[in-house]
């Protein structure tokens, strides 16, 4: 009597963790299933801009619900374990009846696809977690690419910019001197054009000075014929004589 009222007591304690389990994998189940909508929105670029990504709270109410599912069936192993010890214990002359029996290897059973569930359910998150993580980390990859190459091309523009300012700074201080050779060249020429000017004014004031000049012209005109000459007979005498 002391087994069978253990038993009993056991029994109702296996349905009530049965049930509290069942319930949770439901929810287990339900979040899985949203983790994975989330996750194909996001690898089928139907989701937002940003990558949908398990939120943090997700995450933490999943890790949480997977810890309490879990002690629920510690405790349910280890009541279906005195459920064992409870039919063991009695007395050979009043042994288990089928029914204890079969209820028994009913929990051990119940204990068994839930644990399967279980494991289904939360290896089934991992994957979809690991998934949007994957999917996160390439975007954020394509992201800093992205941002990279403008930086990038930011550089290039601006280094072609300052290129093309240093042209234009150089043009302009080569403008700049050749203007400024120009007007030397005008100050000379009107330099020499007055001291021209003033030569022909004396030469016109003072006529022996002109008459003067005009005879240096002829005589180094008459020496340059001479000498032109001379130099022809002594080429000529060299061509006969050798």
């Amino acid at each position: 009597k002391m087994a069978t009222g253990q038993w009993e007591v056991l029994r109702k304690e296996a349905r009530q963790l049965e049930n509290e389990i069942d319930l949770k994998l439901v929810s287990f189940s339900k979040l899985g299933t949203s983790l994975r909508v989330d996750s194909e929105r996001a690898n089928d670029g139907r989701g937002e801009s940003s990558p949908l990504l398990p939120s943090q709270n997700s995450s933490l109410t999943c890790d949480a619900m997977g810890m309490e599912i879990d002690q629920l069936l510690s405790r349910l192993s280890s009541v279906n374990e005195l459920m064992n010890d409870a039919v063991s214990s009695i007395p050979g002359t009043s042994a288990p009846s089928p029914a204890m029996l079969h209820a028994l290897q009913r929990h051990h059973d119940i204990l068994q696809d839930y644990r399967q569930e279980f494991s289904k359910t939360r290896s089934s998150i991992n994957a979809y977690r690991e998934r949007a993580d994957l999917l996160g980390s390439v975007r954020r990859d394509i992201n800093a690419y992205k941002t990279s190459g403008l930086s990038r091309r930011t550089e290039m523009y601006m280094k072609e910019n300052e290129q093309l300012r240093t042209s234009d700074r150089v043009a302009d201080d080569a403008l700049g001197m050749a203007m400024a050779a120009r007007e030397s060249l005008a100050v000379q020429r009107a330099r020499l054009g007055n001291i021209t000017n003033q030569m022909i004014g004396l030469i016109n004031r003072f006529p022996a000075v002109h008459n003067l000049l005009q005879r240096i012209t002829i005589r180094k005109r008459r020496d340059s014929i001479i000498l032109a000459g001379v130099v022809s007979l002594c080429i000529i005498l060299l061509f006969l004589f050798s």
